[in-house]
């Protein structure tokens, strides 16, 4: 299972290309490391460091984002992203960022009051998020899903008939088009899904937009882009192949090429070291190496220009929630030795909070996973309510506990965590989030008060086990 730890797919899903209007100018950034202030920032990438996505080595002619578009639907209609396989019978695994009600209760401290909802999977590749949505969602109303290579929507359809999710109302309607072109769907969505595809856009800034515009109010959205930081090798590995391919889009000779270099480099590369300790593994195949380092297109970001860049859509009432993986970003992860430094860090504003935690561990981030809502909600905070208020509460059991039924289970870090007697009495009397295999084996249970499933317990459980299943995310709470 996938928890709030690593995501299920490391690497990006397939990009939508952008419509074919006026050109558009690819931003750059300035080099990392330069000192400046916001106020100077520009979104993008940076000629100076990586030169990505070959994007000056791109002819100068022409609509340059038709051109970049053209490229990254052909990286993708040889190489289908991501790669996972095909296999029949339900998804297997967990994911709190594509469960609305764990996205609420995160986000808003409670679980959400309606489940059916309308959803949009903006650059679904071959089905593998959508599939899960489809999966933890069994109650939603519409779900679209969109992309636009040919090669990855067939096997995303496959996916979904060999998964049985084709007849049910919550399984993706797919559609091959440009992200750019959503609001031609004519719907608004409660829950947007965006996994590593806006980095691959010659316009994020305009992606980014589109999307925002079609999120209902206090609708969430969950993103995927780059980080800089944690890519420099890639970065550099991906300049190199332009070089040496001097231009050249062909993407079968691109992957023989990278592993010929791969194989000659010395051991004392940065390059080779970094690909044998982080990357080495799932770059076995060659559509995640491909997509890693022959990309027509990329924007890598850091903390400061991913927050200008998410910012540009405050106009529309759309703002940054937090990262979902948050434990990450945990300034004691960094400076727990030092409590003075500590505390010194945490007086800066949050979001310095963050640049420094990426300043002083570069390699843990790849890349950023974090939420979007449209609109303000205050955040519900158990800890301050009444013992009437929390015994009334209607308790949910997480439906990604693993293993389960058992007194022990994991934590979103893989962290065994040891169940009271109690806490394992009341959540097994809790009922389940509901999945698309417990609608179809007519085994939902409506969430009941906390009150209730106190009286026919035999062991007693305390506010304070229920508040610390609470901060687990094992039980959601919904007033």
């Amino acid at each position: 299972p996938a928890f709030r730890g690593p995501s299920i797919t490391s690497s990006a899903h397939m990009p939508v290309a952008a419509n074919t209007g006026p050109s558009t100018q690819l931003r750059r950034a300035p080099a990392l490391g330069l000192r400046m202030s916001s106020d100077d920032l520009e979104v993008g990438v940076s000629d100076d460091v990586q030169n990505v996505g070959r994007g000056t080595l791109l002819s100068k002619d022409g609509d340059a984002k038709t051109e970049v578009t053209g490229k990254v639907k052909g990286l993708y209609e040889a190489y289908p992203y991501p790669p996972e396989a095909v296999f029949d019978g339900a998804t297997v695994g967990y994911n709190h960022r594509w469960s609305w009600t764990h996205a609420n209760a995160f986000l808003f401290g409670e679980a959400p009051e309606k489940n059916d909802i309308e959803i949009l999977d903006a650059g679904c590749g071959t089905g593998v998020t959508a599939q899960y949505l489809s999966h933890l969602n069994p109650r939603a109303k519409h779900f679209d899903a969109l992309d636009l290579s040919e090669a990855s929507l067939a096997i995303a359809k496959e996916r979904a008939e060999r998964a049985e999710l084709v007849g049910n109302p919550n399984n993706a309607i797919f559609h091959q088009m440009s992200l750019y072109d959503v609001a031609d769907l004519g719907k608004t969505y409660d829950f947007v899904n965006c996994v590593g595809v806006l980095h691959h856009l010659p316009d994020p800034d305009g992606g980014l937009r589109a999307l925002a515009e079609r999120m209902k109010p206090g609708g969430i959205m969950h993103i995927f882009v780059y980080s800089a930081l944690g890519r420099r090798e890639i970065m550099l590995m991906q300049e190199a192949l332009a070089l040496l391919q001097e231009g050249k889009t062909d993407f079968v000779e691109g992957v023989a090429m990278g592993r010929e270099i791969f194989k000659v480099l010395p051991e004392s590369s940065r390059i080779k070291t970094r690909e044998k300790e982080r990357w080495e593994m799932e770059n076995e195949r060659d559509s995640t190496f491909a997509d890693m380092y022959l990309h027509p297109q990329e924007v890598d970001y850091t903390v400061p220009t991913l927050m200008q860049w998410v910012d540009t859509v405050k106009d529309l009432d759309v703002h940054f929630a937090g990262f979902s993986n948050p434990k990450m970003w945990d300034l004691e992860r960094v400076l727990k030795g030092s409590p003075e430094l500590l505390a010194k860090a945490k007086s800066l504003p949050k979001r310095q909070q963050y640049r420094l935690v990426e300043l002083l561990d570069p390699d843990t981030f790849t890349h950023y996973e974090f939420f979007l809502v449209k609109g303000e909600k205050e955040f519900k905070d158990w800890t301050k309510a009444s013992d009437a208020d929390l015994k009334s509460a209607k308790a949910i059991r997480q439906a990604g506990l693993q293993p389960w039924p058992a007194q022990r289970v994991f934590d979103e870090m893989y962290n065994l965590i040891q169940l009271t007697d109690a806490e394992y009495e009341f959540l097994q009397k809790c009922a389940q989030d509901p999945t698309v295999e417990s609608l179809e084996w007519d085994d939902v249970e409506e969430p009941r008060a906390i009150s209730e499933i106190m009286e026919e317990m035999e062991n007693k459980i305390t506010n304070e086990e229920i508040l610390r299943l609470v901060k687990l995310e094992f039980l959601f709470l919904r007033a």
